[in-house]
């Protein structure tokens, strides 16, 4: 399924700035709410203040026709419209009140209060202010405080709203040009052939997408190294395959010519049997070099290694080579690909067999040391590897110079690449005879 981050960020950002501006909204219809109920409260007790003022300077003359004057007087203001207000005697009686004021309730003997009253269909917040013979009653209707908290909040609300389709066109424009630097990223990419491996510019790229860039880059090492290693092993298995071939076409025109052919015939089956054993090397180092993962399962060195001497036997008993086990080992599981590593140690033990001359001795050794979880030594009496080749005796092809016994060059370079695979470390050393070679890999 395709999706647009770009879309896909302008809704998450609306819809959470929407959200936000929901609940600032509703904090600020609370708090207006609160602040608006407290003013009116307020301008309601002021109200009952200033009436009582105006008539505080008639209540000690007791002069209810003068008191009623007053308050016909008051009922002429220029505010008269904004205030609701009943005037009464101490017996609660109806003194005056405004044109606007419903008959609220008579007051209870409390110095002041507010109280709510539902008059008419209508709710009414009323201030009852006593003073000695007198009771001032102020009152107004809420839906004044609803209609005033109403139209804050609509204020507020269409400003917002207002503000939103800009947001999102901002938002749409902001995303689009942060995307650029990764759609000049994915141009590069699509404009590029098989051959142009080189990796990607990292200048003044975003910080979100630096760890996609470096696997990117990681993957057109690999790539390159993977290209490389199919140029040198088509060149190296051209030119390897190149000798065995002709000799065998040298020795099938001998036996053409030949009175008795059957020597020709042998030097024949002897080059065919060169170039299987390197066709079967080159395919076994193709496979090696194609995958990086393996099964991996718990193996026991010791059976496998019993296993392999059973296998090569024949072979050192063709040489007289007394081939042999020795361990001190307590411990020998580990974890690896049992093909790959039967690869390995045949390769290596085949070599010792291969190069250690007649009545001589090969030994695997099976131990365990502190730094490694098991230690395999393959120990020979040939004629060793001098100090100065072996770190050449790795490469491809390379024989060193033993020229004369046959092989392709390949297996020390597969037991490398195995030995890689399962983080062994492998070393050449001296044999632990007065000549010949120690091969040793410690198992981590």
């Amino acid at each position: 399924m395709i999706f647009s981050i770009r879309r896909r960020l302008l809704f998450l950002l609306l819809s959470l700035i929407c959200g936000v501006w929901g609940i600032v909204t509703w904090c600020v219809y609370i708090d207006t709410q609160h602040e608006v109920e407290e003013l009116f409260d307020a301008n309601l007790a002021q109200n009952a203040h200033i009436l009582f003022g105006l008539l505080k300077h008639e209540m000690d003359d007791d002069d209810d026709d003068e008191i009623i004057e007053l308050a016909e007087d008051l009922i002429k203001h220029k505010y008269e419209h904004k205030l609701a207000f009943i005037i009464r005697d101490k017996k609660r009686k109806i003194l005056i009140r405004s044109t606007t004021a419903p008959f609220f309730p008579k007051p209870r003997k409390k110095f002041h209060s507010y109280r709510n009253y539902q008059i008419n269909g209508h709710l009414w917040r009323v201030f009852t202010l006593k003073y000695d013979h007198f009771y001032v009653q102020t009152g107004e209707r809420h839906d004044i405080r609803d209609e005033l908290i109403s139209e804050i909040i609509f204020s507020t609300l269409s400003i917002l709203l207002m503000a939103l389709p800009l947001l999102a066109l901002f938002i749409w424009i902001s995303v689009g040009h942060s995307f650029k630097s990764l759609q000049k990223i994915a141009t590069d990419i699509a404009g590029r052939t098989p051959e142009q491996l080189k990796p990607l510019d990292k200048h003044k790229i975003p910080l979100e997408i630096k760890e996609l860039v470096n696997a990117i880059n990681n993957l057109f090492i690999q790539l390159e190294q993977a290209f490389e290693n199919e140029r040198r092993f088509t060149a190296d298995a051209a030119h390897e395959l190149r000798t065995p071939l002709a000799g065998i076409k040298i020795q099938a025109q001998v036996a053409q010519r030949a009175i008795n052919p059957q020597q020709a015939l042998q030097q024949i089956l002897i080059g065919v049997d060169r170039a299987t054993h390197l066709v079967a090397q080159l395919l076994t180092l193709a496979r090696m070099d194609a995958t990086q993962e393996m099964h991996i399962s718990r193996i026991d060195m010791h059976e496998l290694i019993s296993h392999l001497i059973i296998d090569l036997t024949e072979q050192a008993l063709e040489k007289k080579i007394d081939l042999g086990l020795e361990t001190t080992a307590i411990s020998y599981v580990i974890q690896g690909n049992q093909d790959a590593l039967y690869l390995m140690l045949r390769n290596l033990l085949d070599n010792a067999i291969r190069y250690t001359p007649e009545n001589g001795q090969v030994t695997v050794s099976l131990e365990n040391h502190p730094s490694s979880q098991l230690t395999l030594s393959i120990i020979d009496t040939g004629p060793g590897i001098p100090l100065s080749l072996r770190k050449q005796i790795f490469k491809r092809f390379y024989r060193g110079d033993n020229q004369n016994i046959q092989g392709s060059g390949l297996g020390l370079s597969i037991a490398q690449k195995v030995a890689q695979l399962h983080n062994v470390k492998i070393q050449l050393n001296d044999g632990h005879y007065a000549s010949g070679l120690c091969v040793r890999m410690d198992f981590i």
